[in-house]
């Protein structure tokens, strides 16, 4: 493995190589896609949380002039969302569920014509409350869901009871996280063109187009190949762009109805409907303790609201249900959780894959199980937190590991042995760490990324990939790994990407996979293309192709840089040549695993924050963030990764919460949904950790979701240090914070 000093392109900070063009506005997104003959589609939506559909007639809307195309169920009638959800279902399910759409030929007429579709409704019973779908005796709301439970997932490891029964401190508790919205950059647009019949061409914002395509192939009976996902720019992923929606399909339908390309894109409140964000949950721990502070059994009983119906959210439960291991030595552990359809818009995650809110409440319990313990938090963390070379009881080997380097880091760095306990009234101070997976397989057997290089003569050369870049810059750190292996610069390289037909196949940009997978990827690729330049080098120097050294745009035998030439005379020469040969590498990575994850990346952050007891509100003053990324591959963009996810993680824990009445969402808009200014996002210190993974490209592993997952508990824990007891729902408003101090006051006057 190639020591620090020994690269050239990696481990330098490279501004981003997209960054001239969005900040100019010349970056293509979905919504600036104009074709000719272009129509705009609307959705007719249901103003019902629960109701039969009787009727309905289109005759005013279809004879309104310029309205193309309305579609209903009988346009669609096998037509189903992931697993459970039929388009245009036979009764509305939530406020917002699609009834009916158009499409005219402007967004004028298609609002008018949508608002002239007549409905006729009977309205039912709504059960908006999953502690009322789990009621003996409550409606069934959907046929494949007994007792309204949609999913539910039991796991036992060891034998939990034995080793609770053996531990000094035994501890339980209760947390709860609201409905939120991802409030991506981009709002969600689909633009359809099915007007040839057979091949339909999209282009919308996703974290994959291969799952694009191969959901919108099997809805419309077409081949793979028959879809082409233009993906451009995507502004924000979030977690949330993983699956096609009921928009995606709705715009094709009208485009095939039409005999024209249709673009459909969410109005601001129809933005908080289209999305599939988070959706409220419940998280009962139950952990235990031996007389020295070990943690040996942790118990979890988790319930999520699913809304309406269950797309592809079991998920979560495999998610969180091994996150569980990831972090502490265990004896034994029990897990059940539940997915509980309500009437509810279906749910899906926020930002940090439904992980980061559980560790809300995760990361709370396990610091008063450590004051239980008589320990400080620090001290519980370091004595029980897994190392390199620990395998969990559910099979995840870590073959490298920062978590204790970073607990160590971040906590000198904060000064917490001097603060903790000594701060001022209304000032506290606490710690959250945790773990992220950097890929993992189980969506196909394979989970391939591919990448593509060609070497132009003049030495300058195109990466194509199928990675999405949803703002992470993604694509810079992939130029810059090819930079490294083919010794040039990351501005000599032109990255390709959004269009299934020319870029390569890629699983994706989830579960934090595209540094890791893509990244050996473009490593097979850039080394497949270095080859054949070293056999013509070797031949030129008269040493073996294995002995030629590609550094600083030159290539020149090892031991020997005054013999350099340099690499644009070498791709020169190579094309103009007796052969003839255009440079063209390629390469491919499939985790070698079954299924699973070949990495984790670790974190640890300590939060301070400062409680005004007059208003409740809560200000973070600082947040020192400590990261595990095996090797920065690019480390102001790695600094970058991690204030974005402390700003998310704050904004959660802090401010964020789609209000909920009857299943209607009171402040569906981003006027009304509250979320940090730029002005209160707190100082942020970055402690980069390299442990250097054997198995990461130049030994990398992810930064994509990992330090989320530690922000919101080390806030939480710091708001209850400072007013001396946890607050357990999500998020920490002004007005929870002053119903503890309110109890508080109350205890302590008697009443």
């Amino acid at each position: 493995m190639a020591r620090k000093a020994e690269f050239g392109a990696v481990g330098r900070s490279q501004p981003r190589l997209d960054g001239a063009a969005k900040l100019t506005g010349r970056s293509e997104f979905a919504d600036d896609v104009r074709l000719p003959g272009l129509l705009h589609g609307r959705v007719v939506r249901s103003p019902h949380a629960r109701a039969r559909i009787a009727h309905i007639d289109v005759s005013a809307a279809a004879r309104l002039p310029g309205v193309k195309a309305i579609i209903t169920r009988e346009d669609a009638p096998r037509m189903q969302i992931g697993m459970y959800q039929p388009l245009f279902d036979q009764a509305a399910n939530f406020i917002g569920h699609e009834v009916a759409a158009v499409a005219a030929i402007d967004e004028a007429t298609a609002a008018e014509a949508a608002a002239l579709v007549r409905v006729d409704y009977e309205p039912l019973p709504a059960i908006t409350a999953f502690e009322r779908a789990l009621e003996d005796g409550a409606p069934q709301l959907h046929p494949k869901a007994p007792g309204n439970i949609a999913w539910e997932q039991h796991e036992v490891h060891g034998d939990p009871d034995r080793a609770m029964a053996e531990c000094r401190y035994v501890r339980e508790d209760e947390y709860e996280t609201n409905p939120s919205h991802n409030c991506y950059a981009e709002f969600h647009v689909a633009v359809a063109d099915f007007s040839g019949g057979d091949r339909l061409t999209m282009w919308t914002p996703s974290q994959t187009a291969i799952l694009f395509q191969k959901a919108l192939a099997a809805g419309f009976g077409l081949t793979d190949g028959q879809v082409r996902l233009m993906t451009l720019n995507t502004g924000g992923g979030f977690t949330g762009r993983s699956a096609v929606r009921p928009h995606h399909f709705i715009a094709a339908l009208l485009s095939r109805k039409a005999g024209r390309p249709v673009k459909l894109r969410a109005m601001g409140d129809e933005e908080f409907l289209m999305c599939r964000a988070g959706g409220r949950a419940r998280y009962r721990f139950r952990s235990g303790a031996g007389a020295d502070g070990r943690l040996k059994v942790v118990e979890a009983d988790l319930v999520f609201d699913s809304g309406a119906y269950v797309e592809s959210q079991m998920i979560i439960t495999v998610l969180t249900r091994a996150y569980l291991h990831l972090l502490y030595r265990l004896e034994a552990s029990r897990y059940r959780g539940r997915l509980v359809c309500t009437n509810n818009m279906p749910y899906y995650f926020h930002h940090g894959g439904g992980l980061a809110q559980m560790q809300f409440g995760w990361g709370q319990h396990v610091e008063a199980l450590a004051r239980d313990a008589g320990l400080d938090p620090v001290e519980f963390h370091l004595l029980n937190a897994v190392e390199k070379g620990h395998t969990t009881m559910t099979g995840s080997h870590f073959a490298s590991c920062g978590l204790k380097e970073c607990i160590t880091k971040a906590s000198r760095r904060a000064g917490w042995l001097r603060k903790r306990g000594r701060l001022p009234q209304y000032k506290g101070i606490g710690i959250g760490i945790g773990a992220m997976a950097s890929g993992a397989k189980g969506v196909f057997k394979h989970d391939t990324s591919a990448a593509f290089i060609k070497i132009v003569d003049d030495g300058t050369m195109s990466l194509f990939t199928g990675l999405p870049d949803m703002g992470q810059s993604s694509h810079t750190a992939m130029a810059i790994i090819a930079a490294e292996v083919l010794g040039v610069a990351p501005t000599d390289i032109s990255v390709i990407a959004g269009d299934t037909d020319v870029t390569p196949l890629d699983v994706g940009a989830f579960t934090q996979r595209g540094t890791f997978n893509t990244g050996n990827a473009v490593i097979a690729a850039a080394r497949d293309a270095r080859a054949q330049l070293a056999k013509v080098a070797a031949e030129h120097f008269g040493v073996r192709p294995s002995a030629v050294v590609f550094r600083d745009h030159k290539v020149f035998p090892k031991g020997a840089p005054d013999k350099a030439i340099a690499f644009r005379k070498l791709a020169f020469d190579t094309l103009h040549s007796r052969e003839g040969r255009f440079v063209m590498g390629r390469g491919f990575y499939n985790s070698p695993k079954e299924s699973g994850t070949m990495a984790y990346s670790f974190g640890a952050q300590v939060a301070e924050v400062t409680v005004d007891p007059e208003t409740g509100f809560v200000r973070v003053d600082r947040v020192i963030a400590a990261h595990d990324v095996g090797r920065a591959i690019n480390p102001k963009i790695v600094e970058g990764q991690i204030d974005g996810q402390v700003f998310s993680g704050m904004s959660q824990v802090l401010y964020e919460e789609v209000l909920m009445e009857e299943g209607q969402a009171l402040n569906p808009s981003r006027l009304e949904y509250k979320m940090p200014r730029s002005y209160e996002v707190p100082a942020i210190e970055h402690i980069i950790v390299e442990t250097n993974d054997p198995y990461g490209p130049f030994g990398a592993k992810e930064v994509g979701e990992g330090p989320i997952v530690c922000t919101m508990q080390a806030i939480a824990n710091a708001v209850a240090n400072a007013i001396g007891e946890p607050i357990r729902e999500m998020p920490i408003t002004p007005a929870r914070v002053l119903r503890a101090l309110g109890r508080q006051a109350n205890t302590s006057s008697g009443e």
